[in-house]
């Protein structure tokens, strides 16, 4: 028998949108973007659930973390001590975007 992971999707085409995600108990999270889209995403986390901060994701393909992407891919992160971590669109000019967070016990970027 096999447990799934948690995980959250959305599809963001406006300006504003928000995935939000809880990750209370939880020790990292992965999130891809895909489609074909004009857009700003911020990574942010918050502890409270009310005061959201930046929060840096490691790119699959790079050692350098970042806060945002105005590209597809996917990225990870250790939320260990979050209560919610979100991607919220920024900026946004057209297209759609797919976005997806998928939680995983351990791990993440350290």
């Amino acid at each position: 028998m096999s447990l799934a992971a948690p995980i959250a999707d959305d599809i963001f085409d406006a300006d504003g949108d928000v995935l939000l995600f809880d990750v209370r108990g939880l020790g990292a999270v992965g999130f891809q973007l895909s489609g074909t889209f004009t857009l700003t995403v911020q990574f942010e986390a918050t502890v409270d659930g009310e005061t959201f901060v930046g929060l840096n994701m490691l790119p699959s393909n790079s050692a350098t973390a970042v806060s945002s992407t105005t590209a597809a891919g996917a990225w990870r992160a250790n939320v260990a001590g979050y209560r919610y971590v979100r991607a919220r669109v920024s900026a946004f000019t057209s297209g759609s975007a797919n976005a997806t967070f998928l939680a995983a016990s351990t791990g993440g970027a350290h």
